[in-house]
Parts: structure tokens; sequence; C-alpha cells
């Protein structure tokens, strides 16, 4: 035992060597506090990134052009079919005779083409408001989720930061025992390594929030470079939840589900608009014609005089042009507009099945990480603390070594950034809940 002891004590003489300018060189590279991520005065709230996410992410911008293109849709929709207008002529070659023709027709559209077609631009645009609309729901998610890692991380570096101010704290305390000759030497190494080893940990909570803050900027579409400050609190108050109520809110409010019956109603419109265009359809012509012929022989006038025997005529054309859908009546559009619908359905069905097991799912998830953080706070965490302040305390009396202060504060960083990470996780269930039920909860 005391040459495991021994061998022990030369690999924490070693780190010291080692830890020192390691630890220096890191310091230098990363040396930005907790207070630079964090503002709960001034700085910006979870629902100001999902806002401003949602009006500058640049990726949502690009989808709602889709709505601007279905828009253009419906107005082209509306329209009526243009008019034709024909002008022609005939010259006889080698002759005098020759006519000029105007004419023009007129689409009329029957078995309500036009407003069949207006239906099915409408239905599109509906739909793609919904799909839209999920992707909104995602984002905010996202940004959310986001928001919550951002400050898991800035917890556990304001935890590291505390604790290394109390190590060095310790230290000083033990060198100045040390050169009072109250307290071995090496105790005093030790402890310096323990203090450069939470540095190191620092280094590594501070790395981690600047990542985290950068991946909650890219999903907000925010720059780099653009300096913020986040105002929230990774513990959340208890809630209770009833799942008949979350279903409701869910049939009700996702996007998704809504999409899927938008694709529904659309697949309906063009069945319908393809029967129309199955059926007959007409336009009216009109015309004017004006010939001006004659022969080479002369014949006398009213005057009794001879002329060329030419006459100039003035007619007016009418009529009805019917097409008539003989062989295409579009029957493999009908059968496909059909099979789209029985696919709508089925779709809806998935989502809907889909819908019922995220919410159920996310709400035991929910429940339990909200039992699971009341368990830890008091159950673990306090108790970790008050086990570290008791070992500490015998170690000034002399009753227990160093050793044994270094192994308790190890286990209290563990029980303490495991405590990060069940808020994190109830916290993610509350983002996770709320989007399985297409809205805000209380």
């Amino acid at each position: 035992m005391k040459r495991m002891l021994f061998a022990f004590r030369l690999w924490l003489l070693t780190m010291v060597a080692l830890a020192g300018p390691l630890s220096l060189s890191a310091q230098q590279v990363l040396s930005r506090p907790a207070s630079d991520f964090l503002d709960l005065q001034g700085g910006v709230t979870e629902a100001e990134l999902v806002t401003r996410a949602l009006a500058s992410n640049p990726t949502l911008l690009a989808q709602r052009q889709q709505i601007a293109m279905a828009r253009g849709e419906v107005t082209q929709a509306r329209l009526r079919q243009n008019p034709s207008l024909m002008l022609g002529g005939l010259k006889e070659v080698n002759g005098d005779d020759n006519a000029i023709k105007v004419s023009g027709s007129l689409p009329l559209e029957l078995f309500g083409r036009r407003a069949r077609r207006t239906e099915v631009a409408e239905s599109k645009e509906e739909a793609t408001q919904q799909s839209v609309a999920d992707e909104e729901r995602l984002l905010a998610g996202e940004v959310r989720m986001r928001f919550g890692q951002a400050l898991a991380a800035i917890r556990d570096l304001q935890f590291v930061e505390q604790l290394l101010q109390v190590n060095r704290d310790f230290l000083r305390l033990t060198e100045d025992r040390a050169r009072e000759g109250a307290a071995p030497s090496l105790d005093a190494d030790e402890t310096r390594v323990e203090a450069n080893r939470i540095e190191s940990l620092r280094i590594d909570y501070q790395a981690k929030a600047e990542v985290a803050l950068l991946a909650l900027k890219e999903t907000v579409g925010v720059d780099a470079d653009e300096v913020i400050r986040l105002k929230g609190q990774l513990e959340l108050a208890p809630q209770d939840y009833d799942r008949k109520q979350l279903l409701q809110l869910a049939m009700d409010h996702r996007p998704d589900l809504a999409f899927q019956r938008a694709n529904e109603l659309l697949a309906h419109a063009e069945l319908r608009s393809d029967r129309a265009m199955g059926k007959p359809d007409a336009s009216v012509f009109g015309g004017y014609e004006r010939p001006d012929s004659g022969f080479s022989q002369e014949a006398f006038d009213a005057a009794g005089n001879l002329r060329p025997i030419r006459q100039t005529f003035n007619y007016a054309t009418f009529g009805l042009n019917i097409n008539l859908p003989l062989f295409n009546r579009n029957q493999g559009a009908v059968a496909a507009d059909t099979a789209a619908i029985q696919t709508a359905r089925s779709r809806i069905a998935a989502v809907d099945l889909s819908l019922r097991h995220e919410v159920a799912q996310n709400l035991i998830r929910f429940n339990g990480a909200q039992a699971r953080v009341t368990v830890y706070r008091s159950g673990v965490r306090d108790q970790a603390a008050h086990n570290l302040d008791v070992v500490r305390q015998t170690y000034s009396y002399g009753r227990t070594t160093l050793l044994d202060v270094v192994a308790e504060q190890r286990r209290y960083i563990d029980i303490e950034t495991g405590y990060t990470d069940i808020l994190l996780d109830a916290y993610v269930a509350r983002i996770s809940l709320e989007q399985a039920s297409g809205t805000n909860l209380p």
C-alpha cells in the first residue's frame, strides 16, 4: 500500500511539472469567463431568438418564397384564356384577284374549367403554407434546443469557475501551511495539480460553451462575429400535463398533419379538374372577309360603258368550334388522381399514428426527466456538496489525507456536471413535448 501511495505521489509531482506551462498556454488561448456568455438583465431570451430565426433564417426565407410562387399560380389560374386574332389575305399569282381576311376566336372553358383550375392552385397554396409552417415549427424547436444546450455548457463553465476559485484559495492556504511546516510540501504540490486539472476542465467547458453558442447563431441565422449574451435558466418549474389534452392540441395545431390533409384536398381538386378537362370544350369564332375578284371579259356598266368584270364582296363569318373528347377523356389522369387520394389518406393515418406516439412518448420522457431532477437535486447533489465540505473540514483537522479530498471533489464534479445533463434532458424533453403538441404549453 505504501509503495502504491509513493508511486501515486511521484506521478502527481510529474504532473505538476507538465501541467503548469500547459495550463498557462491554454489560458492565453481561452480565457473568457462565463459572464461573457450570460446576461440575466440585458441578454437575449429564447423567445427573441426564435422570433429572429423565423424572420432571418436564410433556409426558411427560401422556403417562404414557395408560398409566393403558389400565390402567383393562383393568380394565373384565375385568369381567363386569351382570345386569338388571325389576319390573312389572298392574292392571285399573275392576276388581280385578292381577298382580305380578319378573324378571331374566344375559348369558352366549359364545365367550370377555370373554376377547377383555380381550386387546384388554391389547394396547392394551402398545402405549401402548411409545409412552411411545419418547417417553422421544426426550426423553432431546433433554436430552443440549441439555446438549452448553450445554457447547459455555460452552467458547467460557471460551476467549474467557482470550483477553480475554491481550489485556488485552498492552494494558497496549503502553501502557507507548508511554509509554516504545518503540512507537508507534497500536499501543496498535489493541490496545485488538482487546481491545474480543474483549470483544464474550465478551458474545455469554455470551448464547449463557445461551440454551443456558435451552433445557436447558425440556427438563428446570426453572423458568427455578432456578440450575443443569453438570458434564461436551464432549470424549469415542474409542470403536469394531461395526455388527452395534449393529443387534442396536436390534432388541432400540428402543421404536418394539416399539410397531409391539404394534400388530400389537393388530390380531390385535381380529380375534379381532370374530369372537367375530359369533357367537351368549345370556342366561338367570328371574322370578316373581303374578296375582290373578276374575269378577263368586259361588260357594259349602268352608264353604257365597257369595263372589266370585277366585284368586291363583304362577308361576315361566325361559328362554334367544339372539341370532342372521343378518345382522350383524361382516363389516366383520373386514375392517377384517385390513387393520389388514397395515398393522401394513408399518409394522414400515418401522421396521426406517429403524432399520438410522439405525444405519449415525450410526455413519459418529460415526466421522467422532472422526477430525475427532483431526486437528483435533493438526494444526490445536495448530499455530495455536504460530503465534500465534511471531507475538507476533516482534512483541515488532520484526520484525513489530501487524497481523500481530491477523490471526493472529483466525485462532486461528476455529480454536478451530471446534474447539468439531467437539467438539459428535462429542458429538451419539454421542447420535444411542445413540438409533439404543435403549440407552446403553459
